[in-house]
């Protein structure tokens, strides 16, 4: 696993597969350089969790994100109009004016609300208590060295030992044959799509070279806006992004 997190919503969505998961197989979680936040998430509640000494592990914590736009429209000449029956009727996610301060109330008791689910299902899964996770949470990172060492992870080792472990957790002896999804490429798969990113402009419809260069890194650095689609608009996700090489 490499993540550092996301939307809250998700996060809780791809942790209760795992849990039902769990209750006919065993689950084992190998982490990779960074399991954060909702990373963390959805690896609480698996049989053994497997980290690199260095691995970013832990930020159990939650925030939210909301958008006002009013001002940057109406520079450009765009401006909103409403009509409700209520006070909150017109949406508290709405992004074309500031909140009201009850609003806000309204919004900061879900991110409570989440985050104290957050500290709960740590506490549970791993079986500490809950006033020990308020210590090391609050959107604290660990290495994977530290985490094993205040009870976030069980054991220090890669995706080999995870799946070694998982092998004899699962009674399939010493030889057994590991199945990876997506399909790994094979060499000459890997120079194709290394020649497509440099393909003629006929073929991508956009320029190569450093133009091509300079847009697919203005497309990396934005492409986590994309994540930011929380239906809550609370995401377990730390606020930075890691480029880890």
């Amino acid at each position: 696993m490499n993540s550092p997190g996301g939307s809250a919503t998700a996060s809780e969505t791809i942790q209760r597969e795992l849990r039902l998961a769990r209750k006919v197989k065993p689950v084992i979680v190998s982490m990779g350089s960074y399991a954060a936040s909702g990373g963390y998430w959805i690896s609480i509640y698996g049989d053994r969790i497997f980290a690199e000494p260095s691995t970013v592990t832990g930020s159990i914590g939650v925030f939210g994100i909301l958008p006002n736009i009013q001002k940057l429209a109406g520079d450009h000449g765009v401006t909103f109009d409403s009509v409700k029956t209520g006070r909150f009727a017109d949406g508290l996610l709405t992004i074309s004016r500031p909140r009201t301060d009850d609003e806000l109330a309204v919004f900061q008791k879900g991110v409570d609300w989440m985050y104290s689910q957050f500290v709960a299902k740590v506490a549970e899964g791993r079986k500490l208590p809950a006033s020990r996770v308020e210590e090391i949470a609050q959107g604290r990172v660990w290495s994977g060295t530290d985490a094993k060492r205040i009870g976030l992870v069980d054991e220090i080792g890669g995706l080999e030992a995870a799946i070694r472990y998982a092998g004899k957790q699962a009674n399939l002896g010493e030889h057994f044959r590991v199945t990876e999804y997506p399909r790994s490429r094979n060499l000459s798969e890997e120079i194709a799509e290394m020649f497509g990113k440099y393909a003629p402009v006929s073929l991508h419809l956009r320029s190569t070279g450093l133009v091509s260069q300079v847009t697919e890194q203005i497309e990396g650095e934005l492409s986590w806006l994309n994540a930011l689609n929380d239906s809550k608009g609370v995401y377990a996700r730390m606020p930075v992004n890691l480029v880890i090489r």
